[in-house]
C-alpha cells in the first residue's frame, strides 16, 4: 500500500435469511400499492419516521421537457402504503439530500424537445417535510454540465459538487451559506467518483489512471487542507470513521476486499470472492454495523445463458463475522438507503421493497 499526503489551499469549504412478511428473519419484502406502470424510481431517503422514494416519471418519452420528478412516501412500520408526498417537479433527479426537516434535490431538466446536453440546466429545490411544500431556490442555466453530490448540514449551509462541462478534470466545488441563494465556488480539477461527507469535513474517490480508482481526497472544513492517500486496492467504495481510519470496498485484481486503513497500515478484513464475476457495487458502516453490497453472475439464470442477481453481506461487529443473506426474490436492490446502524431500504423490482433491521 502506497500513502502520500499532499496539501492545496482550497478555502472549502442486515438477519439470517431475506424472504417474506412471514418469515422469522429481520429481512421482509412487502408488496407494496406503488405504480410501477409508469416510473422508475431512482433515488431514497430514510430518516427516523419515514422513507421516500423519488421516481422519474416521463408523460412523452419522445419530448424530454416532460420528465418530471415524483416523491412517494411511507411511514415505517406501515411499508405497503405509499402516497404521493409534494407536487411534480420538473426535470429529472441528479442528486438528493436531506436534513431533519427538508428534502433537498438538484434536477436536471432539458429545454429542447430532444435529448441533448448542452440544452440543460439544473435547479435546486427544497422540499418541506411537515407539509411538502416545494421552494425553488438556486438555477445553474449551463449546458452540458453534471452534478455528482449534495450535501446540507442545516437549512444555511450546503456543499454540491458540480462538474460545469462534459470534461472529467473540470469538478468544483460550490458552498452556500444563505440556504442555496448563493454560491461560491473552488476548483477541484479532479475526476471524481464516490463522495462521503463526515462533520462537514468532504471525502472523495479519484483516479489518475482511467483503470483503477485508488486515491481518496480529503478536505477539512476548518484548516482549509486538502489531503489525499494512494491506495493498492482499486476501489469502488469507501467510509470513513471518526477517528479517521478508512474503511475501503473493492478489486484486488480478481478478488473482491473489505480493507481497513488504520495509523497508516492496510488491513484485510474479509475475502469476498476470489472469482472476477462477482462486483461489488456499494459499502455502508455506522458504528459496527457494515453492508457490502454487490452482484454476481449466475449461470443457471435465462436458461442456462447467465445472468447477474444482487448480493448483500452484513456485519454487527465491525467486520468480525459476516451474515450473507439470500435475495431469491430481488430482481436488483436500487434504489438503496439506510438509517443509521439500524435499517436498509431497498426498492427490488415489481412493485416490491425490502426493508432489513441492521442492528437487532
Amino acid at each position: 500500500m502506497k500513502a502520500y499526503i499532499v496539501f492545496f489551499v482550497l478555502g472549502l469549504l442486515s438477519v439470517t435469511t431475506c424472504s417474506d412478511k412471514s418469515s422469522m428473519s429481520q429481512c421482509n419484502i412487502y408488496q407494496t400499492n406503488l405504480d410501477v406502470s409508469h416510473e422508475l424510481f431512482t433515488n431514497q431517503l430514510n430518516d427516523a419516521e419515514h422513507y421516500y422514494l423519488l421516481g422519474a416519471l416521463e408523460k412523452d418519452k419522445r419530448d424530454f421537457r416532460t420528465s418530471e420528478i415524483t416523491i412517494e412516501r411511507a411511514v415505517v412500520g406501515d411499508e405497503k402504503k405509499w402516497i404521493s408526498f409534494s407536487e411534480k417537479i420538473p426535470g429529472k433527479c441528479q442528486a438528493v439530500c436531506q436534513t431533519e426537516k427538508y428534502i433537498y434535490l438538484i434536477s436536471k431538466q432539458q429545454y429542447q424537445e430532444r435529448q441533448d446536453p448542452k440544452y440543460s440546466k439544473h435547479k435546486l429545490y427544497r422540499i418541506s417535510k411537515e407539509d411538502g411544500k416545494v421552494s425553488e431556490l438556486y438555477e445553474w442555466d449551463k449546458g452540458n454540465s453534471f452534478v455528482k453530490s449534495i450535501y446540507f448540514t442545516s437549512k444555511d449551509r450546503g456543499v454540491v459538487l458540480f462538474r460545469p462541462s462534459g470534461n472529467p478534470l473540470d469538478y468544483q466545488i460550490l458552498r452556500t451559506e444563505n440556504g442555496g441563494t448563493k454560491w461560491s465556488l473552488e476548483n477541484i480539477n479532479k475526476p471524481i467518483r464516490e463522495v462521503k461527507m463526515l462533520n462537514n469535513n468532504l471525502y472523495f474517490l479519484s483516479y489518475k489512471r482511467n483503470d483503477k480508482t485508488d486515491w481518496i481526497y480529503s478536505i477539512e472544513k476548518k484548516s482549509n487542507e486538502f489531503d489525499s492517500l494512494q491506495f493498492d486496492l482499486n476501489i469502488t467504495d469507501f467510509a470513513v470513521s471518526e477517528n479517521g481510519d478508512y474503511w475501503l470496498l473493492g478489486k484486488d485484481n480478481d478478488r473482491t476486499v473489505f480493507q481497513q486503513y488504520k495509523d497508516g497500515k492496510i488491513s484485510e478484513i474479509k475475502t469476498f470472492s476470489e472469482d472476477a464475476e462477482f462486483s461489488p457495487n456499494q459499502l455502508y458502516k455506522y458504528n459496527d454495523v457494515v453492508v457490502v453490497l454487490a452482484s454476481e453472475i449466475d449461470k443457471s439464470m435465462l436458461g442456462g445463458f447467465g445472468g447477474t442477481k444482487p448480493a448483500m453481506y452484513l456485519s454487527k461487529d465491525n467486520g468480525l463475522t459476516w451474515s450473507n443473506h439470500p435475495l431469491d426474490e430481488a430482481l436488483y436492490l436500487k434504489p438503496v438507503s439506510f438509517y443509521k446502524d439500524e435499517r436498509m431500504t431497498a426498492y427490488i423490482g415489481r412493485g416490491k421493497v425490502l426493508s432489513c433491521i441492521l442492528k437487532k
